[in-house]
């Protein structure tokens, strides 16, 4: 089975027990092993373990709500190993301002006042478990076909780019930033120049639009969304795409990123 690498706080506390009853319950509804380091009893060397656990993980899945370096660095490398990674962030966080290289990046917020909270995002996280699966194997069954035929009408960028943003977009005029865009389909094994060509003619076909948006600080940034002829295409389509998971999931060596 896939794992899930978890990255938190371990406190013998609050987070232990949020790990437990909510984090580990979410990620094996979502069909994927969790597994955190210190329970991990063949451990010898801790760092090393955290290295290849990372690696080795279809999704990493990181509580940013305290300004942990431990958080960080494993969040750090699994960003920069090229994990899909599903961010948390509880009511709880001090400080509302995230590092600059997350800030546009989706983070799954949630409050910690009562039960139905944490039932309230036990949901949320299988749900995003499920939908980061499902488009990585939508990735991998375009990158082992042959391109698109004339009459589908796209090239192969234009459905890695579609593909990703499908995937991210799950609620009409939902929207995504464009470095989380980027980032996800050049992970699926597309180059940037690919990214841009693909971006390019989706958006000149009006299947996609980018416009501006701006974060909890007033900055500015770029993000886009699939136009109603975008979906329309997708959903004519739709045997292009990986549109439900199988009870076996794929090995993790055959997920390209």
């Amino acid at each position: 089975m896939q794992t899930c690498f978890v990255i938190q706080p371990f406190d013998s506390g609050k987070f232990d027990k949020r790990y437990e009853s909510v984090f580990k319950p979410a990620i094996e509804a979502a069909g994927l092993e969790p597994y955190r380091v210190d329970r991990d009893p063949a451990v010898e060397v801790p760092i090393d373990a955290i290295e290849d656990g990372i690696r080795n993980a279809a999704i990493c899945l990181a509580d940013i709500t305290t300004d942990n370096p431990n958080v960080w660095y494993e969040l750090g490398f699994a960003l920069a190993a090229g994990r899909p990674v599903v961010m948390l962030c509880s009511d709880e966080r001090t400080s509302k301002k995230f590092p600059f290289d997350i800030q546009h990046r989706m983070v799954i917020t949630y409050k910690s006042e009562a039960p139905q909270d944490f039932q309230q995002l036990s949901s949320s996280l299988t749900e995003r478990l499920k939908a980061l699966l499902t488009k990585s194997e939508a990735i991998r069954q375009i990158a082992e076909t042959e391109q698109v035929a004339p009459s589908q009408g796209l090239s192969q960028p234009e459905l890695f780019v579609l593909a990703n943003l499908a995937g991210d977009v799950s609620f009409p005029n939902s929207v995504t930033s464009l470095y989380s865009l980027k980032h996800g389909v050049e992970r699926s094994g597309l180059t940037s120049i690919g990214f841009s060509l693909g971006l390019r003619r989706l958006i000149s076909k009006s299947f996609v639009k980018a416009s501006e948006a701006v974060d909890e600080r007033g900055e500015p940034y770029q993000v886009v969304e699939l136009t109603e002829r975008g979906w329309e295409w997708v959903e004519s389509n739709e045997s292009l795409f990986v549109i439900r998971r199988g009870t076996q999931i794929p090995n993790d060596n055959e997920i390209p990123f």
